[in-house]
């Protein structure tokens, strides 16, 4: 069983812990991946514009941030940053859910630290599909 740590130091929107830990474990069933420990901190568009500057020496916020490391004395760990405020202002953009969006950094992140790629536009397109496609089915799961 993945240790799903989730923390929030953001006032933007409501962080849903419960589903955030159910959709981690269910995208990681799906995906056939195993990590020992899950990270996942929800910040503010300044947080995360320090801390893209500082890893990956980019200017201003994004959405997701993901990091992949290795604990010798346990296994595989994630470590997810989104940015609430940027999920806010796109969701008010697209027409849905804050959460959602949220949600949906979330799985971004998790499917980086899995292999996937957004470098190139087909690689793009195969994780974009993915990403929704593993959200759609995950939100269908919690309705039933």
């Amino acid at each position: 069983m993945t240790t799903v740590n989730i923390s929030s130091s953001q006032t933007a929107l409501r962080t849903p812990r419960k589903k955030i830990l159910a959709m981690v474990q269910f995208v990681l069933e799906a995906e056939g991946k195993r990590f020992d420990e899950v990270d996942i901190a929800i910040v503010t568009s300044r947080r995360i514009a320090a801390l893209n500057r500082r890893y990956l020496k980019h200017a201003g916020a994004t959405d997701v941030l993901s990091f992949s490391l290795f604990d010798p004395g346990s296994g595989p760990i994630a470590q997810i940053i989104v940015c609430a405020d940027l999920a806010v202002r796109e969701a008010r953009a697209r027409g849905i859910g804050p959460q959602r969006e949220l949600m949906l950094y979330i799985v971004h992140g998790l499917l980086h630290v899995m292999g996937y790629d957004d470098t190139t536009p087909q690689a793009a397109e195969k994780m974009y599909a993915r990403q929704e496609q593993l959200l759609e089915a995950f939100l269908i799961s919690q309705r039933r």
